[in-house]
This record gives C-alpha cells, sequence and structure tokens, in this order.
C-alpha cells in the first residue's frame, strides 16, 4: 500500500502527464508520444545530458574518496569524536538552499570574502559564475562540498563492521596502515562503496536547489541539466507534458544506474 502511494500512482500520473496536451498546470486532450518526440529531437537535449553526467560524475569523483577518507578519521578518532563527526556533518545539516546562498554570496565578484582574497593576493574578482567552465566546476563543487557527509555516514556504518581481528592479524603481520586498509578495510567495505556510488549519483542527476540558486543554469546554458530543464519547463515554461517526458528520462537513468550497480555488486559476490 505505501509502494503504491509513494512509487506507482506518482509514476503513472507522470506517464498521464507525458501523453498529454497540458496548458499551463490543465490536462487536455491525449498527444500520443508527442512530449517524447519533442524531447528526443531538441537539439539541445545532448548538451544537457553531458552536463548532467559532468556533473554528476565531477561530483562524485570529490566526494566519494572525500566521504571515505572522513569516515576514517572519524571512526579512528579516540577523543572528541562525537565533536569530530558533527564537524565533518556540517554542510549536511544545511539545506541545499541555504548552501547555494552561502557560496553564492562568498564567491560574489563584488562583494564575497572570496574576492577580497584573491585581490589581496593580486588576482582580480572571483568572477567564477559568469564563464560556463567555472560555473559548471564551481557548482560541482559546491554540490559535492555538501553532500559528502552523506557518504561519510554511509562509510561509517561499513567501516564498523569490518572484523577487528583481521585488522590486529595484519598488523602483527608486519603490515602498516596502508596495506590493513587496502587488503582488509576495502573487501570488506566494497559493496558499500557501490551502494554509495549509486545513492550519490540518483542525488546528483535529480539536483536542482543547489543550481538554481546559484547559477539558474547559466551562464549560456552550461550547468543546465536535466533535472535544471524539468524545473524550468515546469515553473518558467509551464510545460508539463514536457517537464514529464524529462522528468521520465531521469527516471530512466536512475534505473540503469541501479541496475548497473546490483549487477557489479553480484559479481563481487560470486
Amino acid at each position: 500500500m505505501v509502494a503504491l502511494l509513494v512509487f506507482v500512482i506518482p509514476l503513472g500520473y507522470t506517464v498521464w502527464t507525458a501523453t498529454h496536451h497540458t496548458s499551463y498546470y490543465e490536462i487536455g486532450s491525449y498527444s500520443g508520444l508527442d512530449s517524447f518526440s519533442k524531447l528526443f529531437s531538441d537539439g539541445d537535449l545532448g548538451h544537457e545530458v553531458v552536463t548532467t553526467l559532468v556533473f554528476a560524475v565531477g561530483a562524485l569523483v570529490v566526494a566519494l574518496p572525500v566521504g571515505l577518507v572522513s569516515a576514517v578519521v572519524v571512526n579512528n578518532a579516540r577523543r572528541l569524536k562525537r565533536s569530530v563527526r558533527s564537524l565533518f556533518l556540517l554542510p549536511w545539516l544545511m539545506s541545499q538552499a541555504t548552501v547555494g546562498t552561502i557560496w553564492f554570496w562568498f564567491l560574489n565578484p563584488n562583494y564575497g570574502p572570496a574576492t577580497q582574497l584573491t585581490k589581496a593576493l593580486g588576482f582580480g574578482p572571483t568572477n567564477v559564475f559568469s564563464t560556463p567552465t567555472a560555473a559548471l566546476v564551481a557548482v560541482t563543487l559546491i554540490t559535492a562540498w555538501w553532500s559528502y557527509p552523506q557518504a561519510m555516514l554511509l562509510f561509517l556504518g561499513a567501516l564498523q563492521t569490518v572484523p577487528v581481528e583481521l585488522k590486529e592479524s595484519m598488523r602483527v603481520d608486519g603490515g602498516n596502515a596502508w596495506q590493513t586498509f587496502r587488503n582488509v578495510t576495502l573487501p570488506y567495505i566494497r559493496n558499500a562503496i557501490v551502494s554509495v556510488v549509486v545513492v550519490l549519483l540518483m542525488l546528483y542527476v535529480q539536483m536542482v536547489t543547489i543550481i538554481l540558486v546559484t547559477t539558474r543554469g547559466g551562464p549560456l546554458n552550461s550547468t543546465e541539466t536535466l533535472a535544471m530543464r524539468t524545473y524550468n519547463e515546469m515553473f518558467v515554461d509551464f510545460n508539463m507534458s514536457g517537464a514529464a517526458a524529462t522528468a521520465l528520462l531521469l527516471f530512466a537513468i536512475n534505473i540503469v544506474l541501479t541496475l548497473v550497480a546490483v549487477r557489479f555488486r553480484r559479481k563481487e559476490s560470486l
């Protein structure tokens, strides 16, 4: 019953919306696959798919190792463990809107602290949100900074399942900290790593708020991901059928990511 309410009904309504003509928020006559045809014939779709993948993979490449290292640090902490854990969790405790606003202020080319620092060093203002490549890098790093604590928590739970006896045996045999981590810890948390990859990628593929607050998809559509396209079609263009079609494309991408991860985990367990 819960699955019906939170999954099947919303998915069915999205499919229904995508296959009907819409006017603002009113659903009209049946249109078949017209919205999908318009979506896949749009010349900007390819660029938006690439932007989505670059954004998601880029944030993952940063957040995954940072989250793992943070989990190791917290797990091995002997003193002030709760304080250290709270410090690492701080970015995730803030909403995406708050994080986007803080970084937008910090990197503002007119009055942001980063600009004051770079001017003092002789590099000029930090005008990162005005150039396509810099804007994409900025929102990617901001997203990674906000989300790495989620990876840290998942890794922290996995690290606590690693048998202490194996670590001690490795040390008795003369293994150093890196050898213990590589030969004992990593094999035990391999499935957790795959799970974290899937969770983070699904999060990044659907990310809207941070991009909306900082760049709104600009400049020159350089940060317009598929999720931002869905938002713009829904709340700017009032094109519900187009937004629903794009949302279903995102849903298909998430399914593919999940199936790949499940297949990978099965191979590892064989």
